[in-house]
């Protein structure tokens, strides 16, 4: 009798086990967080609610100094008063964000201390002021403007200069880094899915937008100088996107203003500056000469824009403002040297 042969034993094998089920996270917490953490949309936001908190608590010290008629030539000294709070306010709301929320340095925001006063400053400003000579000599040569005569003289030109020069300083951070500091920086990297730089080009034209339209309200603005102002956001974000930080616009920004109030004493952006050094009178039709918007409500304002952005482009040859995707390909780079 032939025994039967044993069956084989199977090892004893254990299923692998089911992967545990993917933690979601509450809706109502994917609404304000995502990916890279808050939301760039309620970052934006969080930036103008500090701004107004921040701006209502200087409300004292500004009401010391009186009420200001915005139709009237702006003093000099309640102007500096009032541009070095705002500043300080721009300057304290994205210091606040950049370590409480992105805890990331100041200086990814636009505005890096290293580089303040340094060579892109000082290559902005000569640029600002320049292309403001040019465009208002033409303007002269056509006959629609006039320089006018010396209206100070000895120490007044050297105080009143000194005087709107910190003026115009505090307002080029101010309103380069409202609008192209904090919020541009992370609502580039918030739409960061977008291909190539329309993250940062998206940005760009929204808060140019919101540039022109905070302008609308000035006195003796016109409906071409709002276009100028839009025109002008975007020339400094290219210089942006070039220099890889604010200071360029700043120096652009504050020379331009400088140049108009003080300098040649027109108008800027319709509001008119006290202790001028010169008087000039305007001729023409206003998209010619510009009316009381002053310079940038002249079609020549177009000449101006093409020198920024033309001077931007020839001195700094690459992009500097670095991309979220920039971040991501020098990461997975040292990931890789660390893994060979």
């Amino acid at each position: 009798m032939i025994d039967p042969v044993p069956e084989a034993s199977s090892p004893d094998v254990t299923p692998p086990a089911a992967p545990p089920p993917l933690h979601r996270r509450p809706l109502i917490y994917r609404i304000f967080v995502g990916p890279r953490g808050v939301r760039a949309g309620w970052k934006v936001l969080l930036f103008f609610l500090i701004f107004a908190a921040v701006g209502f608590c200087f409300r004292p010290l500004l009401k010391m100094m009186g009420n200001i008629d915005i139709h009237a030539p702006l003093p000099p000294g309640i102007a500096l008063l009032n541009e070095f709070l705002t500043m300080v306010n721009v300057l304290l709301s994205t210091w606040i964000l950049a370590r409480w929320i992105d805890r990331k340095p100041f200086g990814y925001f636009g505005m890096p201390l290293r580089n303040v006063l340094r060579s892109t400053f000082w290559t902005g400003a000569v640029v600002g002021l320049g292309a403001l000579a040019i465009q208002l000599e033409i303007m002269h040569l056509a006959g629609w403007f006039d320089f006018g005569t010396l209206q100070l003289h000895g120490a007044g030109i050297v105080t009143y200069g000194a005087v709107w020069l910190a003026v115009f300083f505090c307002v080029g951070i101010t309103e380069e880094g409202v609008l192209r500091g904090y919020v541009q920086r992370v609502t580039t990297d918030g739409l960061s899915r977008l291909p190539g730089g329309w993250s940062f080009w998206a940005s760009a034209l929204i808060f140019s937008v919101m540039f022109g339209a905070g302008h609308i309200a000035n006195p003796g603005e016109n409906k071409f100088g709002i276009v100028m102002v839009f025109v002008d956001g975007l020339a400094m974000c290219f210089s942006l996107w070039r220099t890889g930080d604010l200071w360029f616009a700043i120096g652009n920004h504050a020379a331009w203003d400088w140049g108009e109030t003080f300098l040649f004493g027109t108008p800027n952006s319709g509001f008119h500056g006290m202790h001028a050094l010169m008087n000039p009178s305007f001729h023409g039709p206003a998209l010619l000469a510009g009316g009381t918007d002053g310079p940038e409500g002249s079609v020549l304002a177009l000449l101006s824009e093409a020198i920024f952005i033309l001077s931007v482009a020839v001195i700094y040859r690459r992009r500097k403002f670095r991309l979220p995707e920039d971040e991501e390909k020098q990461l997975a780079m040292q990931l890789a040297i660390n893994s060979q």
